[in-house]
């Protein structure tokens, strides 16, 4: 009789375990639209700064292609543009780039190739009426400009 109580404990935190699993309320839909840097602030605070000399942006499509965008201007010097384009997965709370030979050309010369983005997003589950910005952060890249980077989503 012990042994049929013991075993039934077993499926019961067995079972707790599996049922209770965490797993990610996120979907690919949430994902996907347009990401950039948070300059807007900086325009806000200081009204004689018109324009700042680096932005980001990023783009997420549903066809599960990204752009990247890369621009800044130096003072006395010409602007600058730098772009990439390839293939994103979402798999957790992990955005995943890949790059393909075909997707470097003369315009796309940066390889974003095995980089890495953690999602950002207020859970569906928090009821606090405080707003939390849906945002990106890069925590794996061989591009040294995207290492740290944090773009917020701007099209929610």
């Amino acid at each position: 009789m012990n042994i049929k109580y013991l075993n039934l404990v077993v499926i019961f935190f067995a079972f707790a375990k599996v049922s209770f699993a965490q797993t990610s309320a996120f979907t690919t839909k949430d994902v996907i639209g347009t990401y950039t840097n948070d300059y807007r602030k900086a325009l806000i605070t200081n009204p004689e700064v018109t324009s700042l000399p680096v932005q980001w942006q990023l783009i997420l499509s549903p066809d599960g292609t990204f752009e990247y965008h890369n621009s800044r201007q130096l003072k006395g010097q010409p602007e600058e543009h730098w772009y990439a384009r390839g293939q994103w997965t979402f798999k957790g709370k992990i955005v995943s780039f890949t790059n393909s030979p075909q997707d470097i050309d003369d315009k796309y010369t940066i390889n974003l190739n095995g980089s890495k983005a953690r999602f950002f997003k207020k859970s569906p589950r928090n009821n606090s009426p405080k707003t939390q910005p849906t945002y990106i952060q890069f925590f794996k890249s061989e591009y040294a400009i995207t290492k740290s980077l944090k773009l917020h989503k701007t099209n929610e």
